[in-house]
């Protein structure tokens, strides 16, 4: 059975998660987990982890649940394996972290975990005072343009910016999540194009990044 994680935006009323799902099932689907990952002036953005009983029917889900008054979907992603559970991933990689016997090996082995948790495009770990790239994974950006990041998120008074094709800047900060590890003098940052990272992603990131710091004064 193809797994699927289905993001979408949905008015916060009761019954608009249940007519959601109500149409999901009408096509065979089965949703096996639900996070919410934002509730914002009216607005609920909920991601659901469905099982579906063959890719044929992926184009009639879409029209089923987009048939929910008031309803859009952000996005539409097919899953590798089974779908995610983010409270046993918790701890999965919590414990991970604090297995790791060096400093560097900690902070290398949280930005692979991150970035593969959040299906990120790269995830990187830059140190505070040097600007250094300490880690690195998937397809990052310049160092400069890290580092633009990393002293973004220590001191977040604009988005961090980079250039498009045509040289004009381009507002990232919906694509890049980052997270200040204080005992560590690093900054975790995440990025991804799309979809957005919403605040339940944010403030997981934000917890890793704390488990992270107290492993890391274990080992310094």
């Amino acid at each position: 059975m193809p797994n699927y994680l289905i993001r979408v935006q949905l008015p916060d009323r009761p019954g608009a998660l249940g007519a959601v799902a109500s149409r999901i099932g009408s096509v065979g689907g089965d949703v096996v987990s639900i996070d919410i990952l934002q509730r914002d002036n009216g607005v609920v953005v909920d991601e659901l982890g469905v099982g579906l009983a063959g890719d044929h029917l992926l184009g009639l889900l879409r029209d089923e649940i987009l048939e929910v008054d008031g309803v859009a979907i952000e996005t539409l992603r097919p899953v590798d394996g089974p779908l995610p559970d983010r409270h046993a991933e918790l701890l999965d990689i919590a414990t991970e972290l604090f297995v790791q016997v060096s400093p560097d090996a900690l902070l290398d082995r949280l930005a692979a975990r991150v970035r593969h948790s959040l299906v990120a495009d790269f995830a990187a770990i830059i140190d505070a005072d040097t600007t250094r790239v300490a880690a690195t994974h998937g397809d990052a950006p310049s160092d400069d343009e890290l580092r633009a990041m990393a002293l973004w998120a220590v001191a977040p008074l604009s988005p961090p910016v980079r250039a498009d094709e045509s040289g004009s800047s381009v507002d990232q900060s919906p694509g890049v999540a980052a997270a200040e590890m204080v005992r560590a003098g690093v900054v975790l940052v995440v990025g991804r194009a799309a979809p957005v990272f919403r605040a339940r992603e944010r403030q997981w990131i934000a917890i890793m990044a704390e488990l992270a710091d107290h492993g890391w004064r274990e080992l310094a």
